[in-house]
C-alpha cells in the first residue's frame, strides 16, 4: 500500500492546485469584498449628503415662512401704530381745544 513516488507528487501537486486555487477563490472574495465596502461607503456618503441637503432645504424653507411671518406682524403692527397715532393726535387736538375754552373767556365775556 506505499504510495509510488508519482503517486506521492501528483498528490502533492493535486494539493498545491488546490491551494492555488483557494487562494486565488479568497484573493477574488476579498477584492469584491472591498468593492462591495467602496459601494457600501459611496452609498453612505450619498445618503448622508441627502440628508444635509434635505436639511438644508427644510431649515431654508422655515427661515423664509419666518421671514414672511415678521413682515407681516410688521406691517401689521406699523397700521396699528398709524392708527393709535392718528387718534392720539385728534384726542391731543380736543384735549388742547378744552383746556384753551376753560382758560380762555369765552368771546361774548370778553366783550363785557
Amino acid at each position: 500500500m506505499s504510495e509510488t513516488p508519482k503517486g506521492v507528487l501528483g498528490s502533492v501537486r493535486e494539493l498545491e492546485g488546490a491551494l492555488e486555487s483557494t487562494a486565488a477563490t479568497r484573493a477574488a472574495a476579498e477584492r469584491r469584498l472591498e468593492e462591495a465596502r467602496a459601494a457600501a461607503s459611496r452609498l453612505l456618503a450619498g445618503a448622508q449628503e441627502a440628508a444635509h441637503a434635505a436639511a438644508a432645504e427644510r431649515r431654508r424653507v422655515a427661515i423664509a415662512a419666518a421671514d414672511a411671518d415678521a413682515a407681516e406682524i410688521a406691517r401689521v403692527g406699523a397700521e396699528t401704530a398709524a392708527r393709535v397715532r392718528a387718534d392720539a393726535q385728534v384726542i391731543c387736538s380736543r384735549v388742547v381745544e378744552t383746556a384753551l375754552a376753560l382758560v380762555l373767556p369765552a368771546d361774548d365775556e370778553s366783550e363785557v
